[in-house]
């Protein structure tokens, strides 16, 4: 169940095997934020340290709201987990650590907290969600990729509207200082000149057309015979893709779909997570939780007549609305299992997000931590999304989980990031592809209720796979 996790004497075991590898904060450290006057672009900056190791690019919203990038590169420490086993690494070598995922990430919390100006930044594969509920057998994952990773950073370069500054701690390094001096920003390379992906294998999509309407019929039946009210099916679209070739890809995507949450998180040898999500899963700051949970798609149209017309025709759709409100009930009991009873409430419903390939519904559920819940209890009572399982949770997982019959590896998981001062922020990892072994795959999932009508909803896995086929250059293929 999600709220079993370790026993405190299981719990200091990993914490004293997390320390081993590295030690808590020095009590003494200090944290700084420099302003740097650099009229450098995000891009030309990320161009000079993409291929550095650890390098991650994570985009969020700062504490007024605005948008924020977080740079970052050679982290402290790593850990790759995959069930039961994670491996740990840092200075002082490397060590296996057995337990759930969950739990070894609240051991990393409880051994390295405190100090501001230090970052784990990583993911959450969808398949966690079996070690927190009874989700039944998982299918085969048909690729080798961890179900968690993160990395820890004392330093960061961060970029908003007002431009750069440098951020860090001395809280491990101490005397020795930051893993990189600001002055880096000055030796930038250009950019763009080299976004050209070559690629010759054919898409492929699992399910295929006909399978997926086939899915979405049998699911429309399962919810009239009252099993489930809804639920999201996934498929996978599939290709090769040339080594190196992960950066080009993210840029291109950006360029497509420009969205609020974007992240590139590179693994090592592992592979590459490279996403342009657009959904809030959940922001903590101050004790306050915040998800954003997204429902409804429409098209952009070619004309302004045109797209008025969609976005009015998704804001009036019934079927849109209930299905998130549906989703929305979802999101406000994950949330009362550990905030203070009566203070989750809906403070926006059903607005319209408008991005560069589609129209989508949103809504805006707030809540407050009670005391002595952290922020590893939220995770574990929210996730996965409700957005991408579906209501009531736990079958509606099932029901997709029977037709999909694959695994989702990071998609449909979180990216985010967990300050050791006590905030934290993850997206749903929607529009997300991951890279391994020279193959790239990104899922496209719908909401099916209990008026889908199969040919639509395989025609808006379509649409939200647009950005991605296109980044390939790939729009003239058949198989998506």
């Amino acid at each position: 169940m999600w709220s079993d996790g370790a026993s405190p004497v299981k719990l200091a075991s990993l914490v004293a095997q997390v320390h081993k590898v590295l030690p808590g904060p020095r009590p003494a450290a200090s944290s700084s934020r420099i302003a740097l006057a650099q009229e450098t672009s995000l891009e030309e900056i990320a161009e000079s340290l993409h291929d550095e190791p650890g390098f991650a690019w994570i985009n969020g919203t700062a504490a007024d709201g605005r948008a924020v990038t977080h740079l970052l590169h050679q982290p402290l420490a790593t850990l790759s987990y995959s069930p039961g086993c994670a491996l740990l690494s840092g200075p002082g070598g490397s060590v296996p650590l057995k337990g759930r995922g969950f739990d070894i990430l609240q051991a990393f919390l409880d051994a390295w907290s405190g100090p501001a100006g230090a970052l784990l930044v990583g993911y959450l594969s969808y398949e966690l969600a079996a070690e927190i509920e009874d989700v039944g057998p998982l299918p085969a994952a048909g690729f080798s990729f961890p179900w968690l990773h993160f990395a820890l950073y004392d330093s960061a370069f961060i970029h908003d509207e007002d431009g750069w500054s440098f951020s860090g701690t001395d809280a491990w390094r101490g005397n020795h200082g930051l893993p990189f001096s600001p002055d880096l920003v000055q030796h930038t390379r250009r950019v763009g000149t080299h976004l050209a992906i070559q690629n010759t294998s054919p898409l492929t999509s699992q399910p295929d057309q006909a399978d997926f309407e086939a899915a979405v019929k049998r699911i429309v039946a399962t919810i009239h015979r009252g099993d489930i009210f809804q639920t999201n099916l996934c498929r996978c679209i599939e290709t090769s893709l040339e080594p190196g070739a992960e950066w080009a890809l993210f840029q291109r995507l950006r360029a497509i779909s420009s969205s609020r949450y974007e992240s590139y998180l590179r693994l090592g040898e592992q592979g590459t997570i490279v996403s342009i999500s657009p959904e809030l899963f959940l922001n903590v700051r101050d004790g306050v939780v915040e998800s954003r949970p997204i429902k409804g798609t429409r098209p952009r149209a070619a004309s302004s007549h045109g797209d008025a017309a969609l976005s009015a025709g998704l804001l009036t759709s019934e079927k849109d609305r209930a299905e998130l409100a549906m989703i929305v009930d979802v999101v406000r009991n994950d949330l009362a299992r550990v905030c203070d009873a009566g203070s989750v409430e809906v403070v926006r419903h059903a607005e319209l997000m408008t991005l560069p390939t589609v129209h989508h519904l949103v809504s805006t559920v707030k809540g407050r931590l009670r005391e002595g819940a952290g922020l590893v209890d939220l995770l574990r009572a929210a996730f996965p999304a409700a957005s991408i399982s579906g209501a009531p949770k736990i079958e509606a997982i099932r029901a997709a989980m029977r037709e999909e019959n694959q695994q989702r590896g990071p998609c449909m998981g979180a990216v985010g990031w967990i300050a050791l001062d006590g905030r934290m922020e993850f997206s749903v990892a929607i529009r997300t592809a991951f890279v391994t072994e020279n193959r790239v795959r990104y899922y496209a999932g719908c909401g099916i209720t209990s008026d889908s009508i199969a040919a639509d909803e395989f025609a808006e896995s379509r649409h939200k796979a647009a950005a991605f086929v296109r980044a390939l250059g790939r729009e003239r293929d058949a198989g998506w």
